[in-house]
């Protein structure tokens, strides 16, 4: 699936989803390294590459607002759920049984991601219609500056480049 010149010029939850599917493979250890070291919402830098990717912004404060107005959900629910998934299945269970619950616990987290996107477009009503490093305006609210950072922000860019 392409998404270049063919991107819709809408926002919804749909088309971040659409997007994020194909970015994400490809994009999997950069978004993943900065999540665990340094706590960044893959949901928020996916929505990132996709306004970056169409030349879009937002104001530093919508920015912060939607980090704030995730920030509950993610840790009560995604977040909670990810640690339990991460974590090791009861031992009486056989492989297949483990594998099963992983499995389970796995759809359940990726529902989970999809209604954390929702949340970000739906408050995420003022747009600008100009490009702006959203990627490191959202890292500087992480508290991230370091070289291997900047590596990071500049693979993911690459990668987005050729979407």
């Amino acid at each position: 699936m392409s998404f270049g010149l063919k991107m819709p010029n809408t926002l919804s939850a749909n088309t971040l989803w659409q997007f994020s599917l194909a970015l994400y493979p490809k994009a999997k250890a950069d978004l993943l390294s900065l999540q665990d070291n340094l706590d960044a919402n893959v949901n928020v830098l996916l929505l990132l590459c996709f306004l970056e990717k169409k030349q879009l912004s937002l104001s530093s404060d919508l920015l912060k607002k939607l980090c704030d107005t995730l920030k509950p959900f993610n840790e009560n629910y995604t977040q909670a759920l990810r640690l339990i998934r991460r974590s090791s299945v009861e031992t009486t269970l056989n492989d297949s049984q483990k594998n099963h619950v992983k499995q389970t616990l796995l759809h359940a987290e990726l529902e989970l991601e999809k209604l954390e996107q929702q949340l970000l477009v739906d408050n995420c009503k003022a747009i600008i219609d100009k490009p702006a490093p959203l990627i490191e305006m959202y890292l500087t609210l992480c508290n991230a500056d370091s070289p291997s950072v900047h590596q990071r922000i500049f693979d993911l860019r690459q990668t987005l480049s050729q979407l």
